[in-house]
């Protein structure tokens, strides 16, 4: 009762308590008596999460669709834009000790904080199965979640992300969580299967369970002794005690148009600054108790917190906060220091690096000893030369091997490795892929994986454990040695060398069909492009020459892509993403190759210490290739260019035919032994042996949805949703369009019963909220069994709709019509996308569309994103060439001392002096020389000599040059004499000519005269 006293006496210090709550799409706020209300914020949005900042006067709210977070002044104004997350934010809640904005977001499976200010976004938890409604305890140090995964509970860790632990679970859907600050207690929402719902409370450890049976609430928050709560059925805003249930009644003095959704008690006491509870003798310090938070140490027989090193005790004594040594000045760094939570680490300045001390900087200088034993370098000190690691790893006791995020093992990561100081890391892993407890290694999130192998008589499916051995396809008639699957329609292909015939199948080994029968010979390797749907083949040619051939998945449009400089085709892959093929040849020159995905550029991956390659897979985790040698029992990997080419393993195989790789494990058939093997992936050790029924295993895969990403499972019969379908990871996510109520297989929509009276105008629900408005009389209108909407007939995408009060039929979202035919809206033509035109093509689909990415962009649904060949190895640059990225491409440039277009590259030729051959080139003494202007070879001659080989001396040049130019002169003269001479006898002739006949006229004229 002393205590109770205590905070009643500040209660009625402190400032009047109120209500903040969501409804329509505004913020509104009201006394706790139902009177002074009045819109606050306005354009929020009809889904909303919300929260306030005492100290600091603001409300902050989220938009559940867009994922944006805001805040604004107590009285609306001061609005601003905090943080843009990811769609689909469940949970919302405010820190106002460390002024953090902490939420939830159920897709991803993630909590993060964001300072109050927009700053320093971190996630603090990952993987999580659905968290929903977030709740914090800052004075505590705790964080309290709801998880809607497979069996609801409530979920605890302190305010930096550590120290999970399960509070309680409950066999019933959980909603709305709130905390009693007053009594350390937990509130929410659960509602049953028969759609009862009840409010449940517990301790911070899950005890002392009480439950109230309640109507159906979205929101709650706790105040005292009264728990407000929002009341779905009665669209008004109730109290109730928090301890017996009894006493409820309305807040509000009418009802609202919509039901309210979040709603918070605004009152110092709901964000204290300070828990002023102390420790009290005889409390330990158990985790189970929640009195020692963060670090703490379990002194029973004391009965107090101690902290370990790095941290030290509250003024309280029930926490223990970081200790900055960096501002202590006794760290003993060289030069920098940097402090983190609980330690500190030294840091050097650009030109130095951190001696195996960790404390000490040093000068870098090349060291003059050859330390090949070194993993990464070494550095010249006055102690002797000693290995280095490069920023982010440190240095093994064995003085020689680095570990850490730079080094090459990863700090012993399976994806991805976070650097946090330079002798610490976080591991973490790709999107559908979570930790696992040893903190590095990474297993896919889904269904259990399994392997489906072909076994000459069959086609047969184990788990990676060995379990669940299952004959899928029989052919006793033919042999089977080629198979892959399709992600999308869930279709397995293979192939029979005897029949010369492709065929598929579901993955349960029905609806068994044949796509391609002629013009095959020896078909034993095939592979599915299953993002641009094509299906590729090796054809061991017998008869006719070898080639790679392809078609569609349903066997049309075959046509040959490679059919010269082959000659025994065996293993296929394909990197749709990358756009590249990957094959084997067996041949008398063996070799990998690859090309592109129409059979251009190819290019030689291996082609050194190879006998019999014979199977192939590719890691899209990594971006490596794996193959196996069949006659030398060798398993190796590279990079997709061949670079960084490694064995991993000589003596563990007898005779493998195939390979395929998932998470972690490399899994190998072998025809030898007659089994599956299992090895490391990065060092090919930890071999594990499968044995079953098993006659000569050959193709192998791996079924998972992560393991061919980039799937899009909703082309095919539109994912199995029955309205819109969203490609995630290789999973449907299906929903329904507005209005449309969700089946509970998540996959069906139907049209839900109207809800009598209730209004759909959310702006005239603001409206009629607004202080000083009369209260509203409100008609309920019986909707009979007999409601006309079932006498309509209404297309399949159609939805009945009451339009005025009268039925009305409307196409569904992508579809236009009168609404009882809807027609496909074509938003490619329209224009009516999100398509980007310089990284995508907009396709067209049944009530929607998707962007399918160009060459050089990757993506799933709308959004593509450009590929860095030069990261991937997927370029064609040549080795003496730099790989520069580009949007959608990327260029080559030769380095330094090269010359060509970047895919080829020549080094250049210096002619600084003249080639032995050209030694008695130049006379008297010349130097021979080369001119690049010229392209050819000079003589640099001593005085008194010239020429173009110095031939001549000075006087004997001029005496040449005279003579010539005398003989030039002479013959000058004599033409011109000829020339003279021949026109002037052609002159004479002319003259000559002319004047004969003049006299023979003369006479012929003269008359005859007659005596």
């Amino acid at each position: 009762m002393h205590i109770f006293c205590l905070n009643l006496c500040s209660f009625w210090k402190a400032p009047e308590p109120y209500l903040i709550f969501g409804h329509g799409k505004a913020i509104y706020r009201m006394d706790l008596d139902g009177g002074n209300q009045k819109r606050v914020v306005t354009g929020v949005g009809n889904s909303i999460l919300l929260d306030f900042h005492y100290t600091e006067g603001r409300v902050y709210w989220a938009d559940k669709k867009t994922g944006v977070i805001y805040k604004a002044a107590m009285d609306g104004t001061q609005r601003q834009k905090l943080h843009s997350s990811e769609k689909g934010i469940s949970g919302l809640a405010v820190d106002w000790v460390h002024n953090f904005v902490i939420w939830t977001s159920g897709e991803v499976g993630s909590i993060k904080r964001v300072d109050t200010d927009g700053k320093n976004e971190r996630t603090l938890l990952r993987h999580l199965s659905q968290p929903i409604s977030i709740a914090v305890a800052p004075n505590d140090r705790f964080i309290f979640w709801l998880s809607d995964g497979i069996t609801p509970s409530i979920q605890r860790s302190d305010v930096t992300g550590e120290m999970i632990t399960t509070v309680l679970k409950i066999p019933e859907r959980l909603g709305g969580l709130s905390v009693d600050r007053t009594d350390k207690r937990l509130f929410w929402v659960q509602f049953s299967l028969e759609g009862e719902s009840a409010i449940g409370s517990c301790d911070y450890n899950g005890n002392v369970v009480n439950v109230i049976d309640q109507s159906q609430s979205l929101g709650m928050s706790v105040f005292l002794e009264q728990v407000y709560y929002t009341d779905m059925s009665s669209r008004t805003i109730r109290q109730v005690n928090k301890y017996s249930g009894v006493e409820a009644e309305n807040i509000n003095l009418k009802r609202m148009t919509h039901p309210s959704t979040a709603v918070k008690v605004v009152h110092p006491l709901n964000q204290p600054i300070e828990d002023s509870m102390p420790v009290f003798p005889g409390q330990t310090c158990d985790g189970r108790t929640g009195v020692c938070v963060n670090v703490c140490s379990n002194l029973a027989e004391q009965g107090i917190c101690q902290c370990t090193k790095g941290f030290a005790l509250s003024k309280h004594g029930n926490y223990c906060e970081d200790v900055n040594e960096c501002g202590l000045w006794d760290h003993g760094c060289s030069l920098g220091c940097e402090n983190i939570p609980g330690s500190y680490f030294c840091t050097c300045p650009k030109g130095y690096a951190l001696l195996p001390d960790r404390k000490t900087c040093q000068e870098t200088s090349p060291c003059l000893a050859n330390m090949t034993q070194c993993d990464n370098g070494c550095l010249a000190t006055d102690e002797g030369t000693i290995c280095v690691c490069p920023e982010g790893s440190i240095l093994q006791p064995d003085g020689q091997t680095c570990r850490g995020c730079s080094s090459s093992d990863r700090g012993g990561c399976s994806q991805q490795c976070s650097p946090i100081t330079p002798g610490r890391w976080e591991c973490d892993c790709l999107p559908g892929y979570k930790i696992h407890q040893d903190g590095k290694r990474c297993t896919a999130t889904g269904p259990p994986p399994y392997l489906l192998f072909a076994n000459i008589v069959n086609i047969r499916r184990v788990n990676l454990d060995g379990t669940g051995d299952q004959s899928l396809v029989e052919e006793p008639r033919g042999t089977v040695i080629a198979l892959d699957y399709d992600p999308v329609q869930n279709k397995v292909y293979f192939a029979s060398t005897v029949l010369k015939q492709i065929e598929r199948a579901d993955l349960d080994g029905r609806s068994r069909e044949v796509l391609l029968t002629e013009g095959l010979d020896s078909p034993e390797g095939l592979a599915v492009d299953w993002v641009n749907r094509k299906l590729y083949w090796t054809d061991r040619g017998w008869v006719v020459l070898s080639t790679i051939d392809r078609s569609t998945l349903d066997g049309f449009d075959r046509e040959t892509i490679i059919s010269k400089g082959i000659q025994k085709p065996r293993g296929i892959a394909v990197h749709p993403l990358a756009k590249k093929l990957f094959w084997t040849d067996m041949g008398t020159r063996p070799v990998l190759e690859s090309a592109s995905l129409e059979g251009s550029d190819r290019a030689v991956i291996a082609s050194t210490d190879l006998v019999s390659p014979s199977g192939l897979t590719i890691d899209f985790t990594e971006d490596r290739l794996y193959w196996c040698d069949s006659k030398r029992g060798v398993l190796e990997m590279a990079s997709l260019d061949g670079s960084n080419r490694q064995v991993l393993t000589e003596n563990e195989v007898g005779r493998p035919f195939d390979l395929v790789v998932f998470e972690d494990r490399l899994w190998i058939t072998d025809r030898e032994q007659q089994l599956l093997l299992s090895v490391d992936k990065r060092t090919g050790m930890n071999p594990e042996r499968l044995h079953g029924n098993m006659v000569q295993p050959a193709s192998i895969v791996v079924v998972h949805p992560l393991a061919k990403p980039g799937a899009n499972v909703c082309l095919y019969q539109n994912g199995g949703c029955a309205q819109v379908c969203e490609s995630r990871l290789g999973f449907a996510h299906c929903s329904c369009h507005s209005h449309i109520a969700q089946s509970a297989d998540g996959k069906d929509c139907f049209m839900p019963l109207p809800v009598p009276g209730l209004s759909t105008d959310g702006e005239e629900a603001e409206d009629n909220m607004d202080e000083g408005s009369e209260p509203t009389l409100f008609i309920e209108k019986m909707v009979s069994d007999q409601d006309d909407c079932f006498s309509l007939r209404c297309d399949v995408n159609a939805q009945c709709l009451l339009d005025g009060g009268n039925p009305t039929c409307h196409c569904l979202e992508g579809f236009t019509g009168d609404g009882e035919l809807c027609v496909d809206l074509d938003e490619c033509m329209l224009g009516m996308t999100l398509c980007s035109i310089q990284s995508s093509v907009c396709v067209n689909t049944a009530g929607g569309y998707y962007c399918q990415c160009r060459p050089g962009f990757s993506g799933e649904e709308h959004h593509c994103t450009d590929i860095d060949e030069c990261k991937m190895g997927t370029h064609k640059c040549d080795e003496r060439a730099e790989c520069i990225n580009t949007i959608g491409k990327y260029r080559c440039k030769c380095q330094a001392g090269y010359s060509g277009n970047g895919h080829t590259c020549q080094g250049a030729v210096l002619h600084t002096s003249c080639p032995s051959s050209h030694d008695t080139y130049c006379l008297y003494e010349g130097v021979c020389f080369y001119f690049p202007e010229m392209e050819s070879y000079a003589c640099n001659c001593i005085s008194g000599y010239m020429g173009e080989r110095c031939q001549f001396s000075d006087l004997e040049w001029w005496e040449l040059q005279q003579a010539e130019q005398e003989k030039r002169r002479n013959v000058a003269i004599a033409l011109g004499m000829v020339v003279l001479i021949t026109l002037l006898s052609i002159a004479a002739c002319v003259t000559y000519c002319y004047g004969c006949s003049c006299g023979t006229q003369y006479t012929v004229l003269q008359p005859v005269l007659i005596y």
